[in-house]
């Protein structure tokens, strides 16, 4: 093993061994992911190997404890790290980084896949990545992430998933302390927001069933996308919501007085900035102010369930850590606002439905869900 690298592994290797990898494990939405798809994998594919591709390998706890999980430390700059974590892989599933060089890095992800014959490809992109045209920086570098795999994958399939309902827990703090819910788009732009779970469940249906038919064929190349094979999908939510009638959702489930406030891209950011800094300052004094631990509370506690279907594991106090937004993150939820500004993300795809049976959690009813999130602490 090379010097400053990492892997891990709880499955004993052996000739059925069968490899699925993902990248990006490391991030909050990676990381919920592997977790979900780990346990099922284990439950009705039980001699496929999930390895999970990481840049860092701290608070990764939950995900280290499946025997079927193997966590290999890789640098994008690196191609021996990167093909050494492709070897026997059959399938990769890309979750993109968020980073500004998350383009570069696909790429060169990609070329490893294909110097170590992965022929099969999922990447979960982003609503209006196919448009060749955006001015928006974050979208323009997914739909050219899109074109290398479709160009250098022998068997690819693309989920472009719309804004995700998880995000609104951004919004609690302010929602909590000024009755606000600042907002980059006019208050009748529609959006289709998507759940987090019903993303998780649909890469999950399409991997579980596929990995069991090729393990009934018995095929060394066991995996094969059949049916999803080369095409793309949008996944949104069930119903369209404009930015008022979701406020007005938000004071329904809460019984608070919450205002919306049409504001300008920048100053949105900088909101969004400051919760990194809140954060920052928590972990730097160790206590933090009221404020400031009820925030770190609220994001521990409400996040920790964002990625399972029954919302019973709150238990992990990690998740903060990679649900955090950095820069790229910021600048990409802002330029999917943006689309929503513009009327070109409020429609109903009805491609969740096609793919898992069902229409998905619409946003009424996460926010019913998770209505104490945004309710103010009161002695």
């Amino acid at each position: 093993m090379q010097s400053g690298s990492f892997a891990q592994s709880n499955m004993t290797p052996g000739p059925n061994n069968r490899k699925i990898a993902l990248t990006n494990a490391d991030s909050w939405l990676g990381c919920r992911t592997a977790c979900q798809l780990a346990q099922e994998l284990k439950k009705k594919c039980e001699d496929v190997q999930l390895v999970c591709m990481v840049r860092k390998t701290e608070h990764l706890d939950k995900l280290k404890k499946f025997k079927n999980v193997h966590i290999e430390k890789v640098d994008y700059e690196d191609e021996k790290s990167l093909e050494k974590a492709f070897r026997g892989v059959s399938c990769t599933i890309i979750f993109p980084e968020m980073d500004e060089h998350r383009a570069k890095y696909a790429r060169h992800v990609i070329q490893a896949m294909k110097n170590q014959h992965v022929k099969s490809c999922m990447l979960i992109s982003v609503q209006n990545a196919g448009d060749s045209s955006s001015h928006l920086k974050e979208i323009q570098s997914f739909h050219e992430i899109e074109k290398e795999v479709q160009q250098h994958s022998e068997g690819y399939l693309i989920l472009r998933k719309s804004i995700l309902n998880q995000w609104f827990f951004l919004w609690a703090p302010i929602v909590q302390e000024r009755g606000e819910f600042p907002i980059s788009t006019t208050k009748q732009c529609e959006m289709v927001p998507l759940d987090v779970c019903d993303l998780i469940c649909a890469i999950q249906t399409i991997v579980v069933d596929k990995c069991r038919q090729g393990y009934q064929a018995g095929s060394t190349d066991f995996f094969n996308f059949g049916q999803y094979m080369n095409k793309v999908y949008t996944l949104t939510g069930p119903q369209k919501i404009t930015a008022e009638r979701l406020v007005e959702e938000l004071r329904d489930v809460t019984g608070e007085k919450i205002k919306i406030k049409e504001v300008s891209r920048e100053e949105l950011k900088k909101y969004f900035e400051s919760l990194r800094k809140r954060r920052d300052e928590f972990h730097e004094d160790g206590e933090g102010g009221v404020d400031t631990d009820m925030h770190q509370d609220l994001l521990d506690r409400s996040l920790a369930s964002a990625g399972s279907d029954d919302h019973s594991d709150n238990d992990d106090r990690d998740d903060h850590h990679r649900l955090m937004p950095n820069e790229a993150a910021i600048n990409l939820l802002l330029d999917e606002l943006e689309l929503v500004r513009k009327g070109e993300s409020g429609f109903v795809s009805g491609d969740l439905e096609k793919i898992t049976g069902h229409s998905g959690r619409t946003t009424r009813e996460f926010l019913r869900k998770e209505k104490d999130a945004f309710k103010p602490h009161r002695n």
